[in-house]
């Protein structure tokens, strides 16, 4: 399965707080292929899916029209609150 990765301003900030970009990128694509089924089409099907890091940070995937995947950042309350 081949596709583009793409991230948000919110996803890049996000990479750069908890490790690096490529990092990101091989956990998006590990998780868009343990999806059931084709990866994408099941995206496509469900309109995003989520995960989230150890500490917390989610990131939500969805499908773009041109078959790329966009990664988008939530806030992490508690990291907030921590600050």
């Amino acid at each position: 399965m081949s596709f583009d990765v793409v991230f948000t301003h919110s996803a890049r900030s996000a990479a750069a707080d908890h490790g690096d970009l490529p990092s990101l990128e091989e956990r998006t694509r590990d998780e868009i292929a343990d999806l059931p089924g084709e990866g994408l089409e099941e995206l496509e099907k469900h309109f995003f899916h989520s995960f989230a890091l150890d500490d917390g940070t989610e990131f939500i995937c969805s499908l773009t029209a041109d078959g790329a995947v966009r990664v988008d950042a939530c806030a992490n309350e508690d990291a907030r609150e921590a600050a």
